[in-house]
């Protein structure tokens, strides 16, 4: 066996690999459980009996449990210590994972479990990450931190081709939970087994129960807020009134107490502070606004060239393997570029630019597309995703203090993570809105549409063909109109970074590392 005595502080050797791979497999496991789970929503949507705007709410509140888990896994490791805090995590998440499986029938019951399983799932990767730097002597920690980081693009890559093969080629998606309860309790088996005779130092005068009650008023306004978009998402935003304006109070509420508590407090769980330094909230505001067009183009795409195209979960999956390409080693590059005096802005824009570009080109196919001309903008997208996380977040700490660096990435992850959740509800209300308008433009009177349409049919009175005809047409039309809408966006996004303060040279201290791929996980 090798030894890694080097590498181990306390650990034998036997015991440090197990660790390894004990926390690598769970963290590959909770990734899993946020990228496998799109390609499936068509699959849920018809065991469930849901509408299918229904089924997206899953994966919405899967993303705002995990940005919420983010916000206060810091404040339980201090006081109860990461050992601990992740046993118990990965616990919830196998609890969660089988309840799963018995509730599928009561979707609103479902809908909250989903939350759960995020909050957990948000909880494990804090407490796992900081738990296996806890076991690394100190010289040797960005041996841990290059390995951890392996496995933070599987949402975006591996996740959807497994999610894909589980519902379609396995034939069902309710497969994920299956195999997802009796990992999470191995691994939370196994680091109580492994460090049984270790202890984490504990802050045990630490006020918690004054910091879940912040926590607790934060929880219901981010759901609220996301379950207002969701409910928006059934028709529009303009319909159902009663249960708009019910989720509005209690967002505007629950904020305004949440303010008001943290502001007052003498251990805040968002420091105010931390907004005061230059390009913190610009940079947030950018990255959040480009997450947000990245998550709505892998949503939609996923989604739409199954609903549109015809592809099978399997193969919709498959199209996303390109990203892991070139997303870490160009994440590294990144990381290696900053580190020697390049401007993170500049990466940024060029992110920014290569994502424009990859949208014109999947905006420009003429529907519907074969699969193979489909796999080559994955290329340009996994490049541009790589540039993205490392620079963005370099960007907004640019200017903070080191001291405040860890709490300012947290409520990054948080930010963004809600971005991500309410991204998937808006690029759904924005297919909507452009299926309408190009729904209307086929059938408008007066420019021969309906016309040229019912000329392609040998049968006059096939109505319902002609139908079926305009709504695939409209959606062919909407598909092309929705990606160069992001292509424009991601254009004013690499201008609009310019604005942010140049970077002082806080920017170029190695521990960055750490900071920025902790600042890449979903």
């Amino acid at each position: 066996m090798i030894s890694l005595e080097r590498y181990s502080r306390v650990l034998t050797t036997p015991q440090f690999i197990l660790l390894n791979l004990t926390l690598g497999i769970g963290h590959f496991m909770v990734l899993l459980n946020a990228g496998a789970y799109l390609p499936m929503l068509p699959y849920i949507s018809g065991t469930t009996g849901v509408n299918f705007p229904y089924a997206v709410w899953g994966q919405c509140d899967y993303f705002t449990g995990m940005s919420a888990a983010f916000l206060i896994t810091r404040a339980l490791m201090k006081r109860y210590g990461p050992k601990y805090v992740a046993i118990l995590s990965y616990i919830l998440f196998a609890v969660s994972s089988l309840i799963a499986l018995f509730i599928i029938p009561f979707y609103s019951v479902y809908i909250a479990n989903r939350v759960v399983q995020g909050f957990s799932a948000g909880i494990s990767i804090i407490s796992s990450f900081f738990l296996l730097l806890e076991y690394y002597k100190e010289e040797q920690q960005k041996t841990a931190n290059a390995l951890w980081s392996l496995a933070l693009f599987v949402p975006y890559s591996i996740g959807p081709a497994l999610g894909g093969w589980l519902a379609y080629v396995m034939g069902d998606w309710r497969l994920l939970f299956i195999i997802s309860f009796p990992i999470a309790l191995f691994v939370a088996c196994m680091l109580w087994a492994l460090l049984a005779d270790w202890e984490d130092e504990v802050d045990s005068s630490y006020p918690i129960g004054h910091t879940l009650q912040m926590f607790f008023l934060f929880f219901v306004a981010a759901i609220s807020l996301q379950e207002f978009f969701d409910v928006g998402l059934l028709i529009d935003l303009t319909s159902r009134y009663k249960e708009h304006w019910w989720l509005l109070f209690a967002f505007v509420i629950s904020l305004f107490l949440f303010m008001e508590k943290n502001h007052s407090s003498n251990a805040p769980l968002i420091r105010p502070s931390i907004f005061s330094h230059p390009n913190y909230a610009y940079g947030m505001l950018i990255l959040c606004l480009g997450f947000m067009v990245f998550q709505s183009a892998i949503v939609q795409y996923v989604l739409r060239i199954q609903f549109v195209e015809g592809y099978t979960a399997w193969h919709a999956g498959l199209l996303f393997l390109p990203i892991f390409v070139f997303s870490k080693p160009l994440s590294v590059l990144s990381q290696h570029l900053i580190h020697k005096g390049n401007d993170p802005r500049l990466l940024a824009s060029i992110s920014f630019l290569a994502f424009s570009v990859c949208f014109w080109w999947i905006s420009g196919y003429s529907r519907p597309a074969t699969w193979e001309t489909l796999l080559w903008p994955q290329f340009l997208m996994g490049a541009a995703l790589g540039l993205l996380f490392v620079s963005m977040t370099a960007t907004a700490l640019s200017h903070v203090p080191k001291p405040d660096q860890v709490h300012a990435v947290d409520v990054l992850n948080t930010v963004r993570n809600l971005a991500a959740g309410l991204a998937i509800t808006f690029s759904d209300i924005g297919w909507s809105h452009l299926f309408d308008h190009e729904h209307n433009l086929l059938t408008t009177q007066g420019v021969s549409n309906p016309g040229r349409f019912a000329s392609t049919f040998d049968v006059p009175s096939a109505i319902h063909l002609l139908h079926e005809k305009i709504d695939l047409q409209s959606s062919y039309m909407t598909f092309n109109d929705l990606f160069h809408l992001l292509s424009i966006l991601s254009i004013a996004l690499a201008a609009l970074i310019w604005l942010a303060h140049a970077p002082s040279k806080k920017v170029l201290d190695r521990d960055m590392d750490l900071l920025e791929n902790f600042g890449e996980e979903p």
